[in-house]
């Protein structure tokens, strides 16, 4: 009986004390923050300190999606296992060998008061709101400290340029490591790796598209921006669209992540900027010689033995009900950074933004530039790890850049290898101004875009970065999307682009005659078959122009097709064409007894009791994925990610902004509850935006709710 108690006590899941939340409502008396929510039930904050308004975004938010905020949060504090059990338990470990909480810890003194103020801002308004629902919180995790909210923007940011996948290559299947980021498949052809390593790290990103069209290329002389991120529609990485302004410079129309203390991307009255992801070599494995093969503490570099710096990770894995396992493991590090056991041997690992705290000063600093050269010094900051940003300002200046905490590298070996560890000169120390970045400035073409595809190619031939002039160790990729190719295509046939051109080449819906897909789809319709079902539906595939508006009857059996074969980036090879174009006839003819049904039958979005067509298709640059392995139980495919918040603005020759946006569901991302759950979805599916008031006045014009928290 004894043991048996013993062993509860042992495993009895820790709550830690119960907060004071009294004293959280006190502390929220700090901060003081209007939210306006105007008729889409978007929240327009305004304070006079820029903590009251990260306050007041955390309180809105909150309302909206608390228990993605609360996800978030826990996995803020490398807690994700505790609560979600033994699947996503590596990702805690990974929280520990980063070293996550350290650094941030280490730095955090060190920061601008304007990042202290809105970190500390935003967690007072998460305590406030848990403190007046105490019923849907999960214990251990409260209060929220600012260093929490700091952690979470450190933790998430290395894995847009896809960390997981070089750290999942090194337990993939065979005698040696295999890398596989999205960069490298474009140089390497890909390779296999074993996603299971991470399986508690949500997808962050499918694409993202970003227009930038100078005065002298419009029709009219007015400056228009497309901000049209793909991100997924739900979840961690899902776009909350709000306003913040206060009296210190802030006023910002855009977007934000759970748990992220400001508007990542948007639109001010002087400037707007959008990010699109992209894909350098930001990561570096080496492969270390060590003392012993089980229980090494010394590895050889430059001839010499050293000891590994150890620490230690403690974590907890849940098991059932209030119970969960204490695990304690090892972390190791080397002069060149984390090190990862792995059946293959013990690597190190080397990445952009190993301890960088910075992203936050740089995104706030972005924000409240008034000027060409104010935007510049806020780029030149260099705190973000990685993402190209598309840009424009009132005053008709528009530029593209390939931005990345690029590491300065020796010239000679290849550094897309798995590298020797035993070498102090490949241990790279500095990375390179962004003045050395792939990038254009008022280029002479008079736009720019960014689709995730090579920088060499971010406008026309002449008004575009050559790739000769930028090192191979940057490891630029040389990827073309197909958006990239039709956006190139229809841009650069349009010498005076007008506000209506440019909105429909954003919602594009065809793919490219020279694009994989279609590729593949004229393979097939040559094949020799015998299956008379598969015969018709070869006709089908022959009828198809390349198109995915709903009406198209050939581009179901088409995309589902590619699909299967290629992945939602049609950049893999995970089935052979013939035998994927076996399996989307068989899903097509039993869910919908023909092989040509409308597109817009089977591609959908579906909101609550909203179930509309949609037009599109995974990288067209109408972009919506959707899984096709759905259709059977579903009997549509419900799309999942793409196109999710969009924003146009426009300035007129006088400087002044018209700014439009629109939501694929609405500002209520969580809450089942509220009108605005899914009132923007069918507007969204039209193609259509919403007037984004930016003014005071026009705000109270539309107000539905007007109310201060916490007061």
């Amino acid at each position: 009986m004894a043991a048996l108690i013993g062993g509860a006590i042992y495993l009895k899941t820790p709550t830690g004390p119960t907060p004071d939340f009294e004293s959280l409502k006190t502390q929220a008396q700090n901060f003081d923050a209007r939210i306006i929510r105007d008729d889409f039930g978007v929240p327009h904050i305004f304070g006079k300190t820029d903590g009251d308004t990260a306050f007041g975004l955390a309180y809105a938010h909150a309302e909206d999606d608390w228990e993605t905020i609360q996800d978030t949060l826990i996995g803020s504090r490398g807690m994700a296992a505790q609560f979600k059990g033994k699947g996503v338990a590596p990702t805690d470990y990974l929280y520990d060998l980063f070293k996550v909480r350290d650094a941030v810890a280490a730095k955090y003194d060190g920061l601008p008061e304007t990042v202290h103020e809105v970190a500390e801002g935003y967690a007072a308004g998460i305590n406030l709101f848990a403190a007046e629902h105490q019923d849907r919180l999960k214990a251990g995790i409260f209060p929220v400290t600012g260093q929490d909210i700091i952690s979470g923007v450190t933790w998430a940011t290395p894995f847009f340029y896809r960390l997981d996948e070089d750290l999942a290559g090194l337990f993939a299947d065979g005698d040696k490591p295999q890398v596989s980021p999205w960069g490298r498949d474009a140089h390497r052809g890909g390779t296999k790796r074993k996603d299971a390593f991470l399986n508690g790290l949500p997808e962050a990103v499918r694409g993202s598209n970003a227009f930038a069209i100078a005065p002298k290329r419009s029709d009219d002389g007015h400056t228009r921006l497309v901000i049209n991120s793909h991100q997924p529609m739900t979840g961690p990485y899902a776009w909350y669209e709000a306003h913040t302004v206060s009296e210190e410079g802030t006023n910002i129309a855009g977007a934000n992540f759970p748990g992220t203390p400001i508007l990542a991307q948007g639109v001010t009255p002087y400037h707007g900027w959008g990010h699109t992801v992209n894909k350098p070599d930001l990561i570096d494995i080496y492969a270390l010689s060590v003392d012993s093969p089980k229980n090494p503490k010394q590895y050889k570099l430059d001839g010499q033995w050293h000891d590994f710096v150890k620490t230690t990770s403690k974590f907890r894995v849940k098991l059932w009900g209030p119970f969960s396992l204490p695990v304690t493991r090892d972390v190791l590090w080397s002069e060149h950074g984390p090190v990862l056991d792995t059946p293959n041997g013990f690597y190190a690992l080397r990445y952009a933004g190993m301890g960088e705290v910075n992203q936050l000063t740089q995104w706030i600093a972005m924000g409240k530039a008034r000027s060409l050269e104010e935007w510049q010094a806020a780029l030149n900051i260099n705190g973000l790890l990685s993402f190209n940003a598309i840009w424009a300002t009132a005053d008709g200046h528009v530029g593209a850049l390939y931005n990345a905490r690029m590491p300065k590298r020796i010239e000679g070996p290849d550094w897309l290898s798995v590298l020797p560890g035993n070498r102090s000169e490949l241990i790279w120390r500095e990375t390179m101004p962004v003045s050395a970045l792939p990038q254009a400035t008022n280029p002479d073409a008079g736009w720019v875009f960014s689709a995730n595809h090579t920088p060499f190619k971010m406008s026309e031939p002449g008004s575009s970065p050559k790739r000769e002039d930028f090192s191979k160790t940057y490891g630029v990729e040389y990827r073309m999307t197909n958006r990239a190719m039709r956006a190139l295509e229809l841009f650069s046939a349009d010498e005076k682009i007008s506000r209506e051109e440019l909105l429909r080449y954003r919602a594009d819906t065809k793919y490219h005659p020279e694009f994989k897909l279609w590729q593949t789809v004229v393979e097939l319709t040559t094949a020799e078959l015998d299956d008379p079902l598969l015969k018709v539906g070869q006709e089908v595939l022959r009828n198809w122009n390349g198109d995915t508006e709903v009406d198209n009857r050939s581009a179901a059996l088409a995309v589902i097709t590619g699909l299967i074969a290629h992945g939602s980036e049609y950049k893999e090879e995970l089935l052979a064409p013939i035998e994927a174009y076996k399996q989307a006839v068989q899903i097509l003819n039993e869910t919908y007894g023909r092989l040509d049904p409308r597109w817009g039958e089977v591609n959908r979005i579906q909101r609550g009791g909203v179930d509309v067509e949609i037009n599109g298709a995974p990288d067209v640059l109408r972009a919506i994925y959707a899984d096709p392995k759905t259709i059977p139980e579903n009997g549509a495919m419900n799309s999942l990610a793409g196109d999710t918040h969009i924003m146009v603005a426009e300035w007129n020759v006088d400087g002044e902004l018209k700014l439009s946006s629109i939501h694929n569901y609405g500002s209520a991302t969580l809450d089942e509850d509220s009108p605005h759950f899914n009132d923007q979805t069918e507007l969204f599916a039209k193609g259509g935006f919403k007037t984004m008031p930016t003014t005071l006045d026009e705000i109270l014009a539309v107000a539905t709710r007007d109310y201060r928290p916490g007061r």
